[in-house]
């Protein structure tokens, strides 16, 4: 009878541990870099595929430079990072994967056309909206390890 039980109790030990491996979750850190001279607010929402609702919903307040923010744990799967600025008037929503620990890095541009162009060589108005007299741009992309310069 104790055989019996040991070998009950090590086997539900075991399919908890293997529960426990299989259903990890992954951890998402946003960097921002605000490449403007003014903060600016910023509505982050994660969405995973297939779903309406958002899982999480971020407002936060960018301050010129970097900075990063963790922002939780997620089930593994594919998501949507969608991130609103000015007003609204910018929109940008790209997939992300979230099966391992992931960066997802925001960058953010707002400025005149001078300072763009003296800074990049060019001004691209396929990607920048003009806002209040300023190109305004937001880029999204995530990477699977942190970055060198953070």
């Amino acid at each position: 009878m104790t055989q019996k039980c040991s070998f009950l109790l090590i086997l539900c030990l075991s399919l908890w541990l293997l529960q426990s491996c299989v259903s990890s979750r992954a951890v998402a850190h946003m960097i921002f870099y605000n490449n403007s001279d003014k903060e600016a607010p910023i509505r982050l929402s994660i969405t995973k595929n297939n779903k309406n609702n958002p899982n999480k919903v971020i407002l936060h307040t960018i301050q010129p430079g970097l900075q990063e923010l963790k922002v939780g744990s997620f089930a593994k799967g594919a998501y949507s990072v969608t991130a609103e600025a000015a007003n609204g008037n910018l929109v940008v929503t790209k997939p992300v994967s979230l099966d391992t620990e992931r960066w997802i890095i925001l960058n953010y541009t707002s400025a005149d056309s001078l300072s763009i162009q003296k800074k990049y060589g060019y001004v691209d108005t396929s990607v920048l909206k003009k806002v209040d007299g300023r190109f305004t741009g937001i880029d999204i992309y995530s990477e699977n390890r942190r970055p060198p310069s953070l």
